[in-house]
């Protein structure tokens, strides 16, 4: 249960940059991608 909520706040450049990522996530590649696939494999049922 969350017992209690804190905002945050971003600079507009902050909060465009978060926006974009979130609209258009990098492709995961290399190590990074090996160990999600890895743990999806394992942990996904």
């Amino acid at each position: 249960m969350l017992k209690e909520s804190k905002g945050l706040v971003l600079s507009d450049r902050d909060r465009d940059l978060f926006m974009s990522v979130m609209q258009n996530p990098p492709v995961l590649k290399g190590k990074l991608k090996s160990a999600i696939q890895k743990y999806r494999e394992k942990y996904d049922k």
